[in-house]
Formats: structure tokens, sequence, C-alpha cells
């Protein structure tokens, strides 16, 4: 018998489609300069510095694949790669993509469909990427991963921070893409449908563009991602500590149900996907330009998180 990489699960000429479909569907930039192999992407940057992300969607992805909501999908993984970045005081350009699967399927392409349009919507372009059928490590399942890249446009000054500056909030969409491993037992465990609860268990991670407006008023950012609230600030406040009123938040309400809340503020955003740190004098000026910021807290000398009841 002669084997052949197809009868073992990977099906080169159907990946090969998949990534001329992909390339048909993208609009290059012109900064994008002409790399005729496809072994890489070649960005036409040399200054200002460029900074660099990678993230994922985590477990999420589960129930994204179960409800077929690729559109939130898409969010949740430029949101992460795209929020990490302009916490740094970087413009977000340029996205590749990791897509390990068992099979190249129709809901891969959705989900491409789906990223590009996000990124577009954020002024980003799908530059490049990797999708890598294999069957013997992905059994019915798949994952997807994010690269990104941006020009740095103002090194956040986190060193200038003291005590009394404001904390300012900017709300989450929802649980963004951490903490679902967690969320997900529950729902198990509670035997509870995501479809009953009256708000959007599944909707994406905002993408917190608007932030990019203020970077030359600001002294920190601070992405609340993986280990929650606390760890967050703790990143950019660093020897300093914090007093902050979360308001409340449907969601976080249901989550505080089945969790005591210092687990929680150490594993979700609480209703706060992004906080922004300021001098009180900035603070009207900073409010005007940002869509929904909201003051709750001040960096202080020690640490006292609050969720409004």
């Amino acid at each position: 018998m002669k084997y052949t990489y197809k009868n073992a699960g990977v099906d080169v000429e159907r990946g090969e489609k998949f990534s001329k479909k992909i390339k048909e569907t993208v609009n290059l930039p012109d900064w994008l300069l002409k790399e005729p192999t496809g072994y890489a992407a070649v960005l036409g940057i040399s200054k200002p510095p460029v900074a660099v992300t990678a993230d994922g969607i985590g477990t999420k992805l589960i129930l994204h694949r179960k409800y077929g909501t690729w559109r939130y999908a898409a969010e949740d993984l430029v949101g992460m790669n795209y929020n990490d970045l302009v916490c740094v005081g970087a413009r977000p350009l340029a996205f590749l993509d990791y897509l390990g699967v068992e099979k190249i399927s129709e809901e891969h392409e959705k989900f491409i469909e789906e990223l590009i349009s996000v990124l577009e919507s954020v002024g980003m372009k799908l530059v490049g990427g990797e999708t890598a059928e294999m069957p013997d490590v992905y059994r019915n399942d798949w994952d997807a991963v994010g690269f990104a890249v941006g020009i740095l446009e103002r090194n956040i000054p986190i060193d200038t921070i003291k005590e009394g500056d404001i904390i300012i909030g900017i709300p989450s969409s929802g649980f963004h893409s951490n903490g679902w491993s967690l969320i997900r037992k529950i729902l198990k465990e509670e035997n509870i449908k995501p479809e009953s609860l009256p708000f959007d268990l599944l909707k994406g991670t905002r993408i917190y563009s608007e932030v990019i407006d203020v970077f030359d008023s600001i002294k920190g950012l601070a992405h609340v991602t993986g280990g929650g609230v606390y760890r967050a600030l703790k990143r950019v406040l660093r020897n300093s500590g914090a007093h902050i009123s979360l308001p409340r938040r449907d969601f976080i309400d249901w989550i505080l149900r089945y969790v005591e809340f210092e687990e929680a503020i150490n594993t979700f955003n609480m209703g706060i996907g992004m906080f922004v740190i300021a001098e009180k004098d900035k603070l009207e000026n900073i409010l005007s330009r940002l869509e929904s910021g909201i003051v709750v807290g001040k960096v202080d000398c020690d640490w006292r998180i609050e969720y409004s009841s």
C-alpha cells in the first residue's frame, strides 16, 4: 500500500485554496512590501519603533464553535491583541493569524471572513498567517491565535504615576476572553444555557481604539485580561495601590452568585475592560475624548477594590 498525506488527514491542495481565498479577500496596504515566496510578511516600517504581541481566544472558542458566533470570536482574537498593543502606546496596523485545525472546513472560512471584517473596522490588515491541518492533534476541535504589530506613537510614562492620580474605567462588553474555563464549568455544573441568561454571554471583546486619541494626555493604560482587575492595575501601578469602586453590571451580578468576590477580581474584568490613569487636571479633557469613560477611583498607597451593591 502506498500512503499519501491526504489519506493521513492533511489535504495540501485544500490548504492552498483556503490561503488563496484569504489573500484574494484582503486589500493589501502600501506599507506591506512585496515578498514573492510567501514565507513571511515584510512591513515597510523602519521608524518609529514597532511593538508586537500575541494572544488567543482561549477556551471561549469552544462555545463560539457550538453557537456559531464567529463575529464575536473574531472580535475576541483581534481585541485581545489590539488592546495589549495600545497599552504600550502603539497604533496597531498589521495582524497575522494561526489556525490549528483537524480539517479545514466552512466554519474556518466564516471565521476568517469575520476576522478580516473586524480588522478593517479598526484600521488593521491581515498580512499573513498559517493554517495547519493536524488531525492527530486536533480531534473535532481547533484553535486560533493572533499576532499583532503596531507603530509606537508614544512611550506611556507609567513611571510618572503618583498618589492622587485619577483612574478612569472604560466598560467592557462582557467577560471578554478570560476566565472561560471557570465560566464553562459553572454553566455545566449548574446546567445553565447561555441563551437563557438576560445578557449576551458570548459577546466579543470590546476593542479600545478610542484610547489612541488620548495617548498625549495619559500616564498609564491597563488592559484587563488574565488575572483580572487586580493584576491588570498592578502591572502599571507597580509599587502603588488603588482605591477602586466598580459600577454594577448584570453579568458581574450573575457570576458573583457562584464565585467569591476575591476570586472574581483576580479572574474577571468585573465590567471594566480598560483602565486609564491620568492627572486630575487632565480629566475633563480625557473624558470628552473617550466614548464611555467613567471615574472609578484614584491611585493610593494601599489597595481597596469594591463593587457597588
